[in-house]
């Protein structure tokens, strides 16, 4: 059976220090954010956890009184949601779920635009992962036909993501498998290396601790996803672009396999002060290598890529200020 709790437990050591739930009363003086991130198991709620671990323990360099925690949430399009709402400061996106809140498109067309969603910064680069059971043979997105493939969580980008996708070859999910199932990351990889779905995607940085699990403790694998039909939508949409994870990204993976994806972002609304924007941004790009040494998911990060990458809604003025003081925007 495949096992979980190693992953848990590096997560909450190494994420969450110092980063717990704040009192339900704030004390004077004090600034309480709350960013939403994800599932546990997925790459979101750990680098949630990153982001607030370096704005806490930098209180006292930066005159800041910030005391950031994070929330365990569906995903992105449930953090937009409660962003809206007003039921947390800061949430995790991917690129392309940012842009369809701020223009009201695609999920939001029913609710209607969202101005006040603002920009602060991208974190790791996502590329659709499709992993799969060695048994189930499956070598690419055709080969899904008939099978039993987890699509994400109910309210999960990852879910809205690959309908999307999917729709571009003039079928749905249901029409397309056997059976789609609405696993969290954490459930998804257990009941891969179970044998009870043959699939799942998970857009994600590379090395995400779940993938590497379930490569390594049992017979999952990587498949293609780069046939005409995705990459036709793929390149006609800004936040989105061809990706690759390289041979030996993960254990047992003898070869380059081609996919697509978008930035993970880090987003807010017109609501938070701007001086608070302004001192969170501090605090990451002050400390941006402090930052990337936290995880292997920030590797390939930039301070420039990270200023810039998957910005389709306005920056927030506390986030710009900071941008163009340093020079990293005009």
């Amino acid at each position: 059976m495949f096992k979980i709790g190693k992953i848990l437990s590096i997560i909450l050591v190494l994420g969450l220090t110092a980063v717990l739930t704040p009192p339900t009363t704030q004390a004077a003086g004090k600034k309480f954010i709350t960013i939403g991130t994800g599932g546990i198991g997925g790459g979101y709620y750990p680098a949630g956890g990153f982001v607030c671990n370096i704005i806490n323990k930098t209180r006292e360099k930066y005159g800041h009184n910030i005391h950031c925690s994070v929330e365990s949430t569906a995903g992105s399009v449930g953090n937009l949601r409660s962003l809206r709402a007003g039921d947390i400061d800061v949430g995790f996106s991917q690129a392309d779920w940012q842009f369809h809140a701020f223009n009201g498109s695609s999920k939001f067309k029913k609710v209607g635009p969202n101005p006040k969603i603002r920009f602060l910064f991208s974190l790791q680069i996502e590329p659709m992962h499709l992993v799969t059971r060695k048994a189930a043979n499956i070598k690419n997105f055709k080969d899904l036909k008939g099978k039993i493939v987890n699509t994400g969580n109910v309210g999960s980008g990852t879910e809205a993501t690959i309908y999307e996708a999917i729709s571009q070859y003039n079928t749905t999910a249901k029409e397309l498998f056997k059976q789609d199932t609405k696993l969290t990351p954490r459930e998804q990889a257990l009941s891969l290396c179970d044998g009870k779905i043959d699939a799942f995607f998970f857009p994600v940085a590379i090395g995400t601790a779940s993938i590497v699990e379930a490569t390594n403790s049992c017979d999952a694998q990587l498949a293609d996803w780069n046939d005409e039909t995705i990459y036709k939508w793929v390149d006609k949409i800004p936040y989105l672009s061809r990706m690759e994870i390289p041979k030996g990204s993960y254990p047992g993976q003898e070869r380059t396999v081609k996919s697509w994806g978008m930035p993970a972002t880090v987003v807010t609304t017109s609501d938070l002060d701007e001086k608070d924007a302004y001192l969170l941004t501090k605090a990451v790009f002050d400390e941006f290598e402090k930052f990337k040494k936290q995880s292997a998911l920030f590797v390939g990060m930039t301070r420039e890529g990270s200023a810039k990458n998957g910005q389709s809604a306005p920056y927030h003025p506390g986030a710009l200020k900071y941008y163009k003081e340093v020079g990293l925007v005009k």
